[in-house]
């Protein structure tokens, strides 16, 4: 290459050429990438995992309160958890550390409804939130002071960045 020339990848196109070319990819519309691998789908509910999501499901806007266990008083994380399954027949430990070994851990490509999620929600590795799985990709749970039991996305940002386990208690 003579020293006086500047280098050019692609000398033979033109602008219009390459005005042409992002035209065209441009008219096939944005691509959406496909779901992280990591995401949880959404898949039907078995009978007795049907019927959990259910009362939980019932239980939305239930008032947060630490240490709470029933509808009545309201409820932290895990004694939602434990209020809802012991409904259902599941005996359940009431701290959610110790919710963390019951049943048998799942993959998070295996992720069923009325499977448990475990996320660790701060730095310290501390504080250990838990919630039930449902049918549409979703996770139902007691959050957090001044909150109420909400249903929220397993494939949110937040809570795919701080997801620790899940297990299978049905």
């Amino acid at each position: 290459m003579r020293p006086d020339r500047r280098y050019r990848p692609f000398p033979a196109l033109g602008l219009g050429v390459c005005a042409l070319l992002l035209c065209a990819c441009a008219a096939t519309g944005p691509v959406s990438p496909p779901p992280p691998e990591t995401s949880v789908r959404p898949a039907p509910a078995a009978p007795v995992a049907a019927k959990v999501i259910r009362l939980a499901r019932s239980l939305v806007g239930t008032p947060y309160k630490w240490g709470g266990y029933s509808p009545r008083t309201g409820f932290d994380c895990s004694g939602f958890i434990w209020y809802v399954y012991h409904q259902n027949g599941v005996d359940l430990p009431r701290i959610s550390w110790q919710q963390l070994g019951a049943g048998s851990p799942v993959q998070r490509a295996d992720i069923r409804p009325g499977d448990i999620v475990f996320h660790q929600v701060d730095k310290d590795g501390k504080s250990l939130h838990v919630g039930i799985v449902t049918e549409r990709g979703t996770f139902v749970h007691s959050p957090s002071a001044g909150k109420r039991v909400m249903e929220s996305s397993l494939n949110s940002p937040f809570w795919m960045e701080h997801y620790l386990s899940a297990r299978r208690v049905l």
